[in-house]
């Protein structure tokens, strides 16, 4: 006897139950179903707990098919895609032009203004110089860059919409820690050189750099510090946040010496002998923030109350490619008059000399879901200023550190 929809019945009644009962045969067919899906599926995943259990099964034969198979294709398939954004050993590519770009030493918290010092190095010719450098990095021989600078300077002379003029250029890093906090610290050494020379050796360099590919030739401590000679300039550049908590973009114009049209962050400055402070007769980067500031964005902000404060250094990079060095910086401008609004006004009052270098200004809300969007393509940027902006970010947006630093991975890896 067995039990069926409510009836007990004995095997031999059941096809006459089977009539009489509505849906019954469709219900003990359904009930038969279920109960051997479940027996089955216990039965097997029994079987295959007590495989892995006691034989390693796992272990022993998938996971090594795997590695050895298709695992071994997605490892290929990865290794290229990332090699695309860690470039050589120590650097990546960025930007519309794809430059090489090192990171020296990136400050989440940004440098304290004394942690930030700056010394004087004695001049010395560049070419000169770069004979000291390893054969493979030398972009040319000594004479002939004595030659090609000379030659430079006179046609910088005879022309007469341009000068030669003498620019403050990096020599020498120290980077050390301090305090309990071990907080990090930048002693900068400089050194003077000119236009002419800046030009010779960092188009020589870039021709050199290319030719050997993506810094394969250069080492760690090729880059920590320095390569003697090919250092003729100094930037800093900022990301400069609004009264009204947006972030001010820029697009270069094709009337600019570089990066043509390409995107670019607030304010791009080369240090020049003007930002020499009187009182140490030392090279100030805050003097060339606040002048690049008012030349390039007609922003006087020397009335400011303590404008120093506002201003943040986080980074120090190189853009391998044209071996030119930075300090990378955000300039918080909240809680003052300077809106979206008075910004623009200024730029159509043209009270900006250098308002020429731009195209246009754009504004960021710098929240995490704007700053990721702006980060998803970086083909119509400026390769340092892509930096700068998810540097600043990071700094300024610490919580959203991780994404921002995902973002852009993403984005560099598929470039």
């Amino acid at each position: 006897m067995e039990a069926i929809g409510g009836f007990t019945a004995n095997r031999a009644l059941r096809p006459e139950l089977m009539r009489q009962v509505p849906y019954a045969g469709a219900m003990f067919d359904w009930v038969s179903e279920v109960w051997s899906y479940w027996l089955t599926t216990f039965l097997s995943a029994a079987a295959g707990i007590g495989a892995e259990k006691f034989l390693n099964v796992s272990g022993r034969v998938i996971q090594p098919l795997w590695h050895a198979s298709f695992g071994r294709m997605h490892r290929r398939r990865r290794r290229l895609r990332e090699e695309k954004l860690i470039g050589g050993a120590e650097t990546f590519a960025v930007g519309a032009a794809k430059h090489q770009i090192y990171v020296r030493q990136f400050a989440p918290s940004g440098f304290a203004a004394g942690h930030l010092t700056a010394s004087r190095v004695p001049d010395q010719p560049a070419p000169s110089l770069i004979s000291k450098l390893r054969t493979p990095l030398q972009p040319a021989a000594s004479a002939s860059f004595h030659e090609a600078i000379e030659a430079k300077r006179l046609e910088l002379d005879s022309a007469a919409e341009s000068w030669n003029a003498e620019k403050v250029a990096l020599r020498r890093i120290r980077v050390s820690r301090t305090g309990n906090h071990e907080e990090p610290t930048l002693d900068l050494g400089y050194g003077v050189t000119d236009y002419a020379t800046f030009q010779v050796i960092a188009s020589a360099w870039e021709g050199h750099y290319k030719g050997f590919g993506a810094g394969q030739d250069l080492e760690a401590e090729d880059l920590r510090d320095v390569l003697p000679g090919l250092s003729n300039s100094f930037g800093i550049n900022l990301t400069v946040e609004t009264a009204d908590d947006h972030l001010l973009l820029t697009q270069r114009s094709a009337r600019a010496s570089s990066a043509k049209n390409l995107r670019h962050i607030s304010v791009n400055e080369g240090m020049a002998l003007a930002d020499i402070d009187p009182k140490t007769d030392l090279p100030d980067p805050y003097l060339t923030a606040l002048r690049g500031i008012e030349e390039e964005l007609g922003m006087d902000l020397s009335e400011e109350p303590d404008m120093r404060s506002r201003i943040t250094f986080h980074s120090l990079i190189c853009d391998v490619t044209r071996y030119e060095w930075a300090l990378l910086g955000h300039v918080n401008l909240t809680q003052t008059k300077w809106t979206n609004a008075v910004i623009q006004g200024a730029r159509k009052l043209g009270v900006a000399p250098d308002d020429w270098e731009t195209n246009k200004l754009t504004f960021v809300p710098l929240d995490r879901k704007s700053i990721e969007k702006v980060l998803e393509d970086d083909s119509d940027w400026v390769g340092h200023g892509y930096i700068n902006l998810l540097l600043s970010a990071v700094f300024r947006l610490r919580g959203d550190r991780i994404a921002f630093m995902n973002k852009a991975r993403a984005t560099l890896m598929k470039g």
